[in-house]
């Protein structure tokens, strides 16, 4: 109670000081901006270490000469558009920039700059207090403004000659706007981060107190609100995939914050530790490859310049190294794959993990991975917001990213054809179609799931969208992935298509057929009813059923303006490989089956490759089911209530659902089973030997809550072997 009169009494005192505050007309002497309390000694100590992880490296002293010659006397420069309100690439932003160019070259060690550099400083803060610019976008005015200016106004406190007090005082008090009461997830923890700076800035405990506790109130499990969620996935903007993008901000901002906490009174508890590094181990650092992230995780991000490439992030994990000292052996190694010390491979992991919540799967091998994005009646589709990823009307209906070096996709957005998304089934448009609902889109099918044992994963999706439904399921295994597609029916005139996969063309193609070269001006046709394959770039598709395929090296064009209008339009031309299915127009009942093999490393071993220990038991609107001969592995996907024989063992269910069996005829025969309509209580299996007629009857009781969809066990064999 005590504790609640002391921040009440601090807001009053604060209110009643913004209400005195003039605002600021020039230099002035003697601030009037007073400290709510003694400062505390860590908070030199934190200060200190925000300094240290915010500025930046010099800037030459040509580029330091020219921004000081090219400001006016009133502090702007010329070329900066201050009145524009531009939402994504805001043109006033470029002030702030050249003023933290300013800042880090005077607060240097061993600077040489003198009066004109500080001058230049002071000005070019003046005139952005008396200018205010402001973007129609909301998070440059509440966000980042106010967060650039807290750490400019933090570096400024190391320069040998410091701002007047007044000037300080008054940005100090520009600095209030957003709040943080009514954000949720990454906006939450941006806005709080300013409120911190100027807690330190004025030595205020209460508004520390309050600004550390809210940065890390995100990092709690929610159940399809905004943050991160009880699969470990991340959600933002509501139920929206968003691993990078807002998660990559959750990230910088919770883990700058304890590290710049660690070790004082205000540092991390356990839980919420183990939390912030389960998610950055297990899920973030797991959907990259490299250097360069999976598409699929970017939000409306992947429509940016260089957004997969994560330059720096070795920073970041040299930071989570001092806060989780115990997993320094994971932080280690992937600083070294994400800054190129060592391969993409290096102390890569087996690693599969279906996100239940978000509707995702991470498939990772040491030598590739392989990463599937569903939508359904519980999450949204990806976005298009701000004038970017303006033509992603595809990107959730079961895009397919597959890495080997990390690069296969990597500023590739501005020349993809969009309907043909790696993975996706689509109409064919003869021009790409823009996304029409802005901030993502409900999906329309409560079928998307999968089931899960940690090694092995199968995912299914029935996709009703775009006068499009099919039924398509990935199962994936060490070497090989197979991939299902039936029931495909279209009443649309444009021809419909499922994508094997559209990456940069790197090296010729090799077919089964014969060896084509790159830029081919049309595409060539492969129509086979025997299996056939294609290899290209160290990765293999083999197609056990053959079909009509279609494979394209031309050059596509395009630009990134067209996909995000914060970006030029300069004409862009490149080489793009590209292997699809044509279905035709209006398919009824049509399928098509292939199988990735991501680590080919030549034309010889495809060449040997013969799908032996890949059997499809079933490829239709009912069910979708492989078994894996060599892994002793079968995986089911039940579309409705439904039976099925296999490795002499019959199997059914009464409810829809996606089965995973190990050592089918073993002493430790299991059953793993998932619900992927997440609206079940139980389902009940029948398991039979058809040797000897023995069955067993097992009631399953399916998760509920957070939980639902996730993937439980059970075990059988014992009693019919």
């Amino acid at each position: 109670m005590l504790q609640n009169i002391k921040i009440l009494k601090t807001v009053i005192f604060i209110c009643w000081v913004c209400c005195l505050q003039p605002a600021y007309s020039g230099p002035l002497h003697g601030g009037i901006f007073e400290k709510t309390s003694e400062r505390l000694p860590v908070f030199d100590t934190i200060m200190n270490r925000v300094w240290q992880q915010t500025k930046t490296g010099a800037a030459s002293s040509a580029t330091i000469y020219k921004l000081i010659r090219s400001i006016q006397p009133t502090g702007k420069w010329n070329d900066v558009d201050y009145t524009d309100r531009t939402i994504a690439k805001w043109k006033p932003a470029a002030h702030l920039e050249r003023l933290r160019v300013l800042v880090n070259a005077y607060t240097a060690e061993g600077a040489v700059y003198g009066d004109s550099l500080f001058n230049a400083i002071q000005h070019a803060f003046e005139y952005w207090y008396s200018a205010d610019p402001k973007s129609a976008n909301w998070w440059h005015n509440e966000i980042g403004t106010p967060q650039n200016l807290g750490e400019l106004l933090i570096g400024m406190r190391y320069a040998k000659q410091q701002l007047p007090q007044s000037l300080e005082d008054s940005l100090i008090q520009r600095m209030k706007r957003g709040d943080v009461f009514k954000q949720t997830g990454a906006n939450k923890t941006d806005v709080a981060l300013h409120y911190f700076y100027r807690a330190l800035l004025t030595s205020d405990t209460a508004l520390f107190s309050l600004a550390v506790s809210q940065i890390f109130e995100p990092l709690t499990l929610v159940h399809y609100k905004e943050g991160l969620q009880y699969d470990f996935s991340y959600l933002q903007h509501g139920p929206q995939l968003q691993i990078s993008s807002y998660g990559n901000v959750f990230l910088t901002g919770i883990v700058g914050m304890a590290y710049y906490v660690h070790g004082t009174i205000y540092a991390l508890d356990e839980s919420r530790l183990a939390l912030l590094s389960g998610y950055y181990r297990n899920t973030y650092l797991k959907a990259i490859r490299g250097a360069w992230s999976d598409f699929n995780i970017e939000g409306r991000g992947i429509s940016r310049k260089n957004a997969l490439y994560k330059h720096g992030e070795e920073k970041r994990l040299a930071l989570m190294n001092e806060i989780d000292p115990l997993h320094s052996e994971d932080w280690n190694a992937a600083a070294q794959r994400t800054s190129g010390v060592k391969s993409a491979s290096f102390d890569v992991k087996a690693f599969d993990r279906y996100f239940w919540i978000a509707d995702y799967t991470i498939h990772s091998r040491p030598q590739y991975s392989f990463n599937v994005r569903m939508v359904s009646t519980r999450t949204k589709r990806c976005e298009t917001g701000n004038l970017e990823n303006l033509l992603g009307k595809y990107l959730s209906d079961g895009s397919t990213n597959i890495q080997r070096s990390g690069l296969e996709y990597y500023n590739i957005m501005p020349v993809w054809e969009w309907d043909k998304i790696p993975g996706v089934t689509s109409r064919d448009y003869v021009n790409d179609r823009p996304t029409i609902v802005q901030w993502g889109e409900q999906g329309s099918t409560a079928f998307a799931g999968g089931v899960s044992d940690g090694a092995y994963t199968a995912s299914a999706y029935m996709q009703q969208y775009d006068s499009v439904q099919l039924k398509k399921s990935w199962f994936l295994f060490d070497r090989e992935i197979v991939c299902l597609g039936a029931g495909i029916r279209s009443e649309a005139d444009e021809p419909v298509t499922t994508t094997v996969n559209q990456c940069w063309l790197r090296g010729d193609i090799f077919t089964s057929d014969k060896k084509q070269k790159a830029l081919k001006k049309e595409p060539v046709i492969i129509s086979s009813k025997e299996a056939a394959w294609v290899w290209h770039d160290s990765i293999g598709y083999y197609f056990p059923q053959g079909g009509d395929m279609r494979i394209s090296s031309a050059a596509q064009t395009g630009n990134w303006s067209r996909i995000n209008n914060s970006f030029a339009d300069e004409p862009l031309s490149e080489k793009v490989f590209k292997l699809w299915f044509n279905h035709g127009a209006k398919p009824i009942n049509a399928s098509y089956s292939y199988i990735v093999l991501p680590a080919v490393n030549n034309v010889a071993e495809m060449k040997e490759y013969n799908g032996k220990q890949i059997h499809v038991i079933a490829n239709n609107d009912s069910m979708q089911a492989v078994q894996h001969v060599g892994l002793g592995v079968i995986q089911i996907v039940f579309y409705k209530a439904g039976k099925i024989q296999v490795a002499g063992f019959s199997f059914s269910v009464d409810k829809p659902c996606i089965t995973m069996i190990r050592n089918a005829g073993q002493s430790n025969a299991t059953i793993y089973v998932a619900d992927p309509t997440q609206s079940e209580a139980a389902v009940n299996i029948t398991v039979q030997n058809i040797k000897t007629g023995k069955q067993k009857k097992l009631h399953v009781d399916l998760p509920v809550k957070e939980m639902a969809g996730s993937t439980v066990s059970a075990t059988f064999s014992n009693d019919i072997n």
